[in-house]
């Protein structure tokens, strides 16, 4: 990373923008819900919820309420298959151009962070299995804040970890489906959305980011465009 301050911060999602994770983690939550409740809902119903807390998505897919015993051992179980068959298989995951990209962005100056609906431990244990976390000045999980994306407490808690009052000129937040557009309208700054994650891309484009990559070297190019790099 540059030595010089950051310009401005760039705010990511994790499953589906930066890790190729949407089918595995639709597969063992769904297993994790057959596990518990004898009945294994589609692949289909599991992979329209990532994106959601993962209570929610457990709450949702059993049946039962976010805070049920129910919900709370679906997301027990999810938790040790996504410990033990997802995370070992973090450094084979990325999209194309992401570790490049991130490196490049980093180098130019930008403050990265995570921003995501997973758990903070879960989204450190990847990133670190990936080889990627010294990229990121701040990660936020969904239980590090009140209320996950895409209200904006997520992204001030990047913002603050980070040390900067606001994204910057620059700045912007990169994401695959509707909450992360509306996390970045909620602190006014651009707003990417791609194409090749858990949204297609007709709904991407229906949450109306400012632009719409279709891969990350997509949205390399248009960030560092914006500053004149």
């Amino acid at each position: 990373m540059s030595a010089e301050a950051p310009r401005s911060a760039l705010l990511f999602d994790l499953d589906g923008t930066l890790l190729d994770t949407p089918r595995a983690i639709a597969e063992q939550m769904s297993l994790a819900v057959d596990a518990v409740t004898g009945t294994r809902p589609s692949l289909e119903d599991a992979r329209a919820l990532i994106g959601a807390p993962l209570e929610s998505m457990a709450g949702s897919l059993s049946g039962t309420a976010p805070d049920s015993p129910t919900a709370h051992a679906v997301s027990a179980d999810y938790l040790t298959r996504y410990r033990e068959l997802i995370v070992p298989k973090a450094a084979d995951l990325f999209f194309p151009g992401v570790r490049g990209g991130l490196e490049r962005l980093a180098r130019s100056g930008f403050a990265l962070a995570v921003v995501t609906s997973k758990k903070h431990h879960s989204a450190e244990l990847i990133l670190e299995a990936a080889g990627v976390r010294e990229l990121f000045a701040a990660v936020v999980g969904e239980d590090d804040v009140d209320h996950p994306k895409p209200h904006r407490d997520s992204a001030d808690a990047a913002l603050a970890a980070l040390g900067l009052a606001d994204a910057g000129p620059g700045g912007a937040v990169v994401g695959d489906t509707a909450a992360d557009i509306g996390l970045g309208a909620a602190i006014g700054t651009f707003t990417v959305g791609v194409t090749y994650g858990v949204y297609s891309t007709y709904q991407i484009t229906a949450a109306a980011p400012d632009f719409v990559a279709h891969t990350f070297d997509d949205v390399t190019r248009t960030v560092l465009l914006r500053i004149g790099k």
